[in-house]
Formats: C-alpha cells, structure tokens, sequence
C-alpha cells in the first residue's frame, strides 16, 4: 500500500480552500476527475517467429498511471485533467491551482486519486445518488462557461472527451458533494466561542501583519464570520476524511 499525502488544493463543493487574508480584510465570504476505466486485459504474447518483418512498431495508446483500490487512473485521464487545472481556473470543475510543470502531473494525480477514494466510498449509498435533472442543469452551465455551444464542442474534442463523460464527471462531483453536504456542511454550528478564537488569533495576527487597525470585536459582524469558520471547519474535516481513506485504500501509482 502506497500511502501519500492528502492534497491540499481546492476543491468547488467538496474541499473549499477560501485565502484567509481576503476574507480577513473585508470580513466577507467571496474541487473532475475523470470517471474510472476498467483495468485492460493482458495481451497474449506473440512467438517472434509469428511477426511479419513489415510489422508496424507498436504504439502507445494509454498507460496506468495509478490504481486505487483495484480501480485505474490512466494517462489520457490525468492529462485532461492537468488542463482543466491550468486552464479553467474559472470553472468550478478544476480540482487544482498549480503552478509548475514538475509539480503539476504530481499535484492533479493526488487530487484524482481523492476523488476517487471518495467517490468509491459514496456511491454505495442510494440516498446520496443525483437526480438526471441536475445533472442537465450543471452540463449547461459548463457549457454557458464558453462563448458558443460551437466552442464546447470544440473543448471537448481538444480533450478527446465525450459530452457523456462529461456528465459522467459531473455526476460524481455531485454525488460527493451531496454527503459532505448531508455529513457535514448541515451539522456544523459555529458559536460565539468559535467567532471570538477567530478573532483574537486569526483575524489580530492577520491585521498586525498588515498593519491594520483592529476593530473592536462588539463591532464585527457574527454573520459574515460564520459561514469562513464553517467552511473551514468542513475542510478540516474532510481533510480527516479522506486521510482515513487513504490508510485504508490500496493505492499504487506508475506516474515515474
């Protein structure tokens, strides 16, 4: 068993990293992996003897990059990914902020290889399964994200992906999404104990840091507070979540 660090990058609804220094100094509020591909059978070996001299030289088409629990991640999987990363950084869907081209392969596969830890753990639960309603609805707004229904399509055959794998994606996203929300985002209550650690710790280091004048804490707004400690708290404990996953999992990785 391969046991590796738990990545720390952002996630849309499932791992929400929010930059505390924004949230801090205006007091405000403001993640596809690929689905999983059936491990290929073994090619029976050819006697020498039985290959023409013409033969053609054999071809790379996909690789394995990892397994998780029996279930693969292949190259071509882990290079679309790599571009919504480094690309689409303003669509929902990217699972990662990377920078450098030595990390970024590294970086993506920890996230797919999450993803897919939980994604296995979830779909053995029919109450978490998604509706085909809104599975249409989250396809058209990755759509709206481009100038035409012509540019989609064209990112699509860039990707070498099809409009099912898409919302096959999606599906997943959701489906995870669905038991943070019912596990935890709808179970965390943030008190005033919570709201004043926050601002004798976070909030006075951020602003000594800065420069800034402290505001009194009878002056800060509760509301605006709640909902980054609540975020936070569903990323700690997410973050724990997938830890016990992968100490669990049988994880192997082909990447070097």
């Amino acid at each position: 068993m391969n046991t590796m660090t738990t990545c720390k990058a952002a996630r849309s609804s499932q791992r929400v990293a929010t930059p505390l220094l924004g949230v801090v100094m205006s007091l405000l509020v403001g993640v596809p992996a690929a689905a999983p591909a059936a491990v290929p059978a073994a090619v029976p070996a050819v006697a020498p003897s039985a290959v023409p001299a013409t033969a053609p030289a054999p071809q790379l088409l996909d690789r394995i990059v990892a397994v998780v629990n029996g279930e693969v991640i292949t190259l071509g999987q882990l290079n679309r990914t790599v571009h919504l990363a480094q690309n689409d950084s303003s669509d929902e869907t990217a699972l990662c902020t990377v920078a450098g081209n030595d990390a970024v392969e590294a970086q993506v596969l920890e996230c797919m290889i999450d993803d897919l830890l939980m994604f296995q753990y979830v779909r053995r639960f029919p109450q978490f399964d998604v509706r085909p309603e809104d599975i249409d609805a989250a396809y058209q707004q990755r759509m709206e994200l481009f100038e035409s229904r012509e540019a989609f399509e064209e990112d699509l055959r860039r990707q070498q992906k099809t409009p099912a794998e898409v919302r096959y994606d999606l599906e997943r996203q959701a489906l995870i999404a669905n038991y943070i929300d019912l596990r935890y985002r709808d179970v965390i209550d943030i008190g005033e104990s919570e709201i004043r650690r926050f601002y004798e710790e976070d909030l006075r280091a951020e602003m000594e840091r800065q420069g800034g004048q402290m505001p009194e804490f009878e002056t800060v707004d509760d509301e605006l507070i709640k909902p980054l400690l609540a975020v936070l708290e569903v990323n700690r404990r997410v973050e724990g979540w997938i830890a016990d996953l992968r100490r669990r999992a049988d994880i192997v990785t082909y990447l070097w």
